[in-house]
Protein backbone atom coordinates (compact mmCIF):
# COMPACT_ATOMS: atom_id res chain seq x y z
CA UNK A 1 0.00 0.00 0.00
CA UNK A 2 2.95 2.33 0.52
CA UNK A 3 3.99 2.45 -3.17
CA UNK A 4 0.58 3.62 -4.54
CA UNK A 5 0.43 6.19 -1.74
CA UNK A 6 3.87 7.55 -2.66
CA UNK A 7 2.91 7.66 -6.34
CA UNK A 8 -0.28 9.53 -5.51
CA UNK A 9 1.59 12.07 -3.42
CA UNK A 10 4.23 12.50 -6.13
CA UNK A 11 1.61 13.08 -8.81
CA UNK A 12 -0.17 15.61 -6.60
CA UNK A 13 3.11 17.44 -6.01
CA UNK A 14 3.88 17.45 -9.75
CA UNK A 15 0.48 18.91 -10.54
CA UNK A 16 0.87 21.58 -7.90
CA UNK A 17 4.37 22.50 -9.15
CA UNK A 18 3.17 22.67 -12.76
CA UNK A 19 0.14 24.77 -11.84
CA UNK A 20 2.32 27.16 -9.85
CA UNK A 21 4.72 27.50 -12.77
CA UNK A 22 1.90 28.30 -15.17
CA UNK A 23 0.29 30.99 -13.06
CA UNK A 24 2.86 32.77 -10.92
CA UNK A 25 3.60 36.40 -11.85
CA UNK A 26 6.16 37.83 -12.41
CA UNK A 27 6.56 34.77 -14.66
CA UNK A 28 4.15 34.53 -17.62
CA UNK A 29 2.42 31.38 -18.77
CA UNK A 30 4.62 29.62 -21.33
CA UNK A 31 2.69 29.04 -24.54
CA UNK A 32 1.37 30.82 -27.61
CA UNK A 33 -1.75 32.66 -28.77
CA UNK A 34 -3.36 33.88 -31.98
CA UNK A 35 -3.67 37.66 -32.29
CA UNK A 36 -7.05 37.64 -34.03
CA UNK A 37 -9.36 39.68 -31.79
CA UNK A 38 -10.84 36.52 -30.24
CA UNK A 39 -9.89 35.79 -26.64
CA UNK A 40 -11.36 32.27 -26.64
CA UNK A 41 -8.02 30.46 -26.47
CA UNK A 42 -6.91 32.32 -23.32
CA UNK A 43 -7.24 30.82 -19.85
CA UNK A 44 -8.35 33.70 -17.63
CA UNK A 45 -7.11 31.91 -14.50
CA UNK A 46 -3.72 30.51 -15.58
CA UNK A 47 -2.80 33.39 -17.91
CA UNK A 48 -3.70 36.22 -15.52
CA UNK A 49 -0.81 38.61 -14.89
CA UNK A 50 -1.91 42.01 -13.55
CA UNK A 51 -4.86 44.12 -12.53
CA UNK A 52 -5.19 47.47 -14.30
CA UNK A 53 -6.54 50.42 -12.33
CA UNK A 54 -7.89 53.87 -13.11
CA UNK A 55 -4.77 55.97 -13.72
CA UNK A 56 -2.66 52.96 -12.66
CA UNK A 57 -3.50 53.74 -9.03
CA UNK A 58 -4.28 50.65 -6.88
CA UNK A 59 -6.43 52.87 -4.64
CA UNK A 60 -8.78 53.48 -7.57
CA UNK A 61 -11.21 51.05 -9.28
CA UNK A 62 -10.01 48.02 -11.28
CA UNK A 63 -11.14 48.70 -14.85
CA UNK A 64 -9.30 46.01 -16.84
CA UNK A 65 -6.97 43.01 -16.50
CA UNK A 66 -3.83 41.91 -18.34
CA UNK A 67 -2.90 38.35 -19.29
CA UNK A 68 0.41 37.02 -20.67
CA UNK A 69 1.82 34.06 -22.58
CA UNK A 70 5.40 33.63 -23.79
CA UNK A 71 6.71 31.44 -26.60
CA UNK A 72 10.32 30.47 -25.80
CA UNK A 73 10.98 29.09 -29.29
CA UNK A 74 10.12 32.31 -31.14
CA UNK A 75 10.86 34.67 -28.21
CA UNK A 76 7.42 36.22 -28.59
CA UNK A 77 5.27 37.72 -25.84
CA UNK A 78 1.49 37.55 -26.24
CA UNK A 79 -0.79 39.95 -24.38
CA UNK A 80 -4.51 40.02 -23.69
CA UNK A 81 -6.15 43.03 -22.07
CA UNK A 82 -9.83 42.65 -21.14
CA UNK A 83 -12.13 45.27 -19.67
CA UNK A 84 -14.02 44.62 -16.46
CA UNK A 85 -17.76 43.95 -17.02
CA UNK A 86 -18.77 47.50 -16.08
CA UNK A 87 -15.91 49.23 -17.93
CA UNK A 88 -15.89 50.34 -21.57
CA UNK A 89 -12.66 50.38 -23.54
CA UNK A 90 -12.31 53.44 -25.76
CA UNK A 91 -10.57 54.06 -29.09
CA UNK A 92 -9.41 57.67 -29.30
CA UNK A 93 -9.04 58.49 -33.03
CA UNK A 94 -6.73 61.39 -32.18
CA UNK A 95 -4.30 59.64 -29.83
CA UNK A 96 -2.35 56.42 -29.27
CA UNK A 97 -3.95 54.95 -26.17
CA UNK A 98 -3.71 51.14 -26.33
CA UNK A 99 -0.16 49.93 -25.86
CA UNK A 100 2.35 47.83 -23.94
CA UNK A 101 5.75 49.19 -22.91
CA UNK A 102 8.87 47.58 -21.48
CA UNK A 103 10.71 49.27 -18.57
CA UNK A 104 9.47 52.80 -19.38
CA UNK A 105 6.34 54.18 -21.03
CA UNK A 106 8.35 55.81 -23.81
CA UNK A 107 9.55 52.31 -24.83
CA UNK A 108 6.29 51.09 -26.36
CA UNK A 109 6.76 47.67 -27.96
CA UNK A 110 3.26 47.37 -29.46
CA UNK A 111 0.39 49.83 -30.02
CA UNK A 112 -3.00 49.93 -31.75
CA UNK A 113 -1.12 51.19 -34.82
CA UNK A 114 1.16 48.13 -35.07
CA UNK A 115 -1.07 46.30 -37.56
CA UNK A 116 -1.57 42.54 -37.75
CA UNK A 117 0.44 40.77 -40.46
CA UNK A 118 1.46 37.69 -38.46
CA UNK A 119 4.92 39.12 -37.72
CA UNK A 120 5.20 40.61 -34.20
CA UNK A 121 4.43 43.25 -33.18
CA UNK A 122 0.76 42.56 -33.95
CA UNK A 123 -2.41 44.12 -32.53
CA UNK A 124 -6.15 43.46 -32.75
CA UNK A 125 -9.07 45.06 -30.91
CA UNK A 126 -11.53 42.73 -29.17
CA UNK A 127 -15.25 43.43 -29.52
CA UNK A 128 -14.97 46.72 -31.38
CA UNK A 129 -18.45 48.24 -31.65
CA UNK A 130 -20.00 45.55 -29.43
CA UNK A 131 -22.58 48.05 -28.14
CA UNK A 132 -23.15 49.84 -31.45
CA UNK A 133 -20.45 52.47 -30.91
CA UNK A 134 -17.39 51.80 -33.14
CA UNK A 135 -15.13 53.56 -30.61
CA UNK A 136 -16.08 51.15 -27.82
CA UNK A 137 -14.15 47.89 -27.28
CA UNK A 138 -13.94 45.02 -24.82
CA UNK A 139 -10.13 44.89 -24.93
CA UNK A 140 -7.26 43.91 -27.21
CA UNK A 141 -4.78 41.18 -28.12
CA UNK A 142 -1.16 41.91 -29.02
CA UNK A 143 2.24 40.34 -29.55
CA UNK A 144 5.81 41.59 -29.66
CA UNK A 145 9.34 40.14 -29.72
CA UNK A 146 11.17 40.01 -26.39
CA UNK A 147 14.26 38.06 -25.33
CA UNK A 148 14.26 36.14 -22.03
CA UNK A 149 15.30 38.29 -19.10
CA UNK A 150 14.03 40.52 -16.30
CA UNK A 151 11.95 43.60 -17.08
CA UNK A 152 9.12 45.83 -15.97
CA UNK A 153 6.01 45.76 -18.15
CA UNK A 154 3.38 48.50 -18.50
CA UNK A 155 -0.13 47.84 -19.86
CA UNK A 156 -2.36 50.72 -20.99
CA UNK A 157 -5.83 51.22 -22.48
CA UNK A 158 -8.35 54.06 -22.42
CA UNK A 159 -11.77 53.75 -20.80
CA UNK A 160 -14.79 55.99 -21.25
CA UNK A 161 -17.31 57.19 -18.68
CA UNK A 162 -19.59 60.25 -18.32
CA UNK A 163 -16.54 62.38 -17.47
CA UNK A 164 -14.81 61.42 -20.73
CA UNK A 165 -11.77 59.33 -21.64
CA UNK A 166 -9.63 58.03 -18.78
CA UNK A 167 -6.57 55.81 -18.40
CA UNK A 168 -6.66 52.19 -17.22
CA UNK A 169 -3.12 50.99 -16.54
CA UNK A 170 -1.04 48.53 -14.55
CA UNK A 171 0.22 49.64 -11.12
CA UNK A 172 3.28 51.86 -11.18
CA UNK A 173 2.04 53.88 -14.17
CA UNK A 174 3.20 56.34 -15.43
CA UNK A 175 6.73 55.66 -14.22
CA UNK A 176 7.08 51.90 -14.39
CA UNK A 177 5.07 48.67 -14.11
CA UNK A 178 4.95 45.18 -12.58
CA UNK A 179 8.07 43.01 -12.67
CA UNK A 180 8.29 40.49 -15.51
CA UNK A 181 10.72 37.53 -15.48
CA UNK A 182 11.11 35.31 -18.56
CA UNK A 183 13.22 32.22 -17.91
CA UNK A 184 13.04 29.51 -20.57
CA UNK A 185 15.71 27.40 -18.85
CA UNK A 186 14.35 27.03 -15.32
CA UNK A 187 10.83 28.40 -15.78
CA UNK A 188 7.63 26.38 -16.21
CA UNK A 189 9.27 23.64 -18.27
CA UNK A 190 12.20 23.22 -15.91
CA UNK A 191 9.95 23.02 -12.86
CA UNK A 192 7.73 20.32 -14.36
CA UNK A 193 10.64 18.21 -15.65
CA UNK A 194 12.43 18.46 -12.32
CA UNK A 195 9.30 17.15 -10.60
CA UNK A 196 9.06 14.24 -13.04
CA UNK A 197 12.69 13.25 -12.39
CA UNK A 198 12.01 13.19 -8.65
CA UNK A 199 9.07 10.83 -9.14
CA UNK A 200 11.02 8.31 -11.17
CA UNK A 201 14.28 8.53 -9.21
Amino acid sequence: MRIPTRIGISVALLLSFAAAALAAPPTPTYGTANVDGNSGEWNLVQDFFSLMYRAGNPNKPVESRAYLRYNCTTQTMYVLVLMEPNSIGYIDPNAQTAWVAINAQNNKVVTENSGDDGIPPDFQWIGQGYDGNPQHVRGYEASFPLAPGSYNIIFHVDVIDPSGAQTSASPGFPGTGPALVIDCTTGAHGTSWGSLKLIYR
